[in-house]
């Protein structure tokens, strides 16, 4: 008897299921369309997520870098490595590849990095790179010209630092910056003499913005806030140039972002009219 009544209760179990009523295509439709709605409002947040962790070890790359820079200072008396590419520079020049280094196969690029006065300090080659730059590129940091660059100061209006102690405010003056590789001299410029860009810097973040280290050793990112600059930028990353210089546009009086840049550079701006 039990075993009937068991019978006629998995009988019943399964006619159950038989007879519940599959869903509509109108519903199916409504499930998919629901389904689609939370991946519009995912999505977007999931890119922005990704995009803020990236920016963040962009960040803690140039943090980094600064931090290599300041102990190479503190073990040379005070005096700032050269920020530009050389035999003794801060990083060396790619071999065979002076003026295009992103051509270079990766280990000359590596080694570039390897042989400059800053690598013993970090010991990882990762460090110079920003995690969303193109995959031939294995250097994307520069140092500004004012912190002991190349150039002669006569022809841009600033002064280049020498010694540490020269610098005024250091947490307000930018050493390292997420440049173009195609900067092949690794020393990021910007006249301080006039509203013009020299070099302009890459559009990677997605914000409309640049990553920067200071000389008290933070890093921070700069949201641009003129529509100028980020066209210019564009433009330049679209072309694979650094050099804004060339082009008419690069000259943008009253721009907010091109007097905070310049002032954090050079420690002031050294023209009238600049607001």
């Amino acid at each position: 008897m039990d075993k009937i009544c068991g019978g006629y209760a998995m009988n019943w179990s399964v006619q159950q299921k038989k007879n519940r009523p599959a869903f509509t295509l109108i519903e199916l439709l409504v499930v998919i369309a629901i389904i689609s709605l939370l991946l519009t409002v995912v999505m977007p947040a999931l890119k922005r997520a990704k995009e803020a962790g990236k920016r963040t070890l962009c960040l803690f790359n140039a943090k980094s870098l600064t931090a290599g820079w300041l102990m190479y200072i503190q073990e040379n008396n005070g005096h700032l490595p050269k920020g530009y590419t050389t035999y003794d520079g801060w990083i060396c020049m790619v071999e065979g590849y002076p003026y295009n280094p992103e051509e270079a196969p990766a280990q000359l690029q590596i080694e570039a990095i390897e042989k400059g006065v800053l690598y013993p300090y970090l010991n990882t080659a990762e460090i110079f790179r920003c995690p969303v730059a193109k995959e031939n590129e294995l250097r994307t940091y520069s140092i500004t010209q004012a912190m002991n660059g190349s150039l002669d100061p006569t022809s841009y209006g600033g002064k280049t630092i020498k010694r540490i102690g020269e610098i005024q405010n250091t947490g307000s003056r930018i050493v390292f910056l997420d440049d173009f590789i195609r900067d092949w001299d690794a020393c990021w410029m910007v006249y301080n003499n006039r509203p013009q860009w020299w070099n302009t810097t890459p559009i990677r973040h997605g914000a409309g913005g640049n990553v920067f280290s200071f000389a008290d050793g933070h890093s921070e990112f700069w949201a641009w806030a003129d529509a100028r600059t980020i066209e210019l930028s564009k433009k330049c990353y679209e072309l694979n140039t650094p050099d804004a210089r060339n082009y008419p546009e690069s000259i943008q009086e009253g721009n907010p972002d091109l007097v905070r840049i310049q002032t954090a550079v050079w420690g002031r701006v050294g023209y009238t009219g600049q607001q």
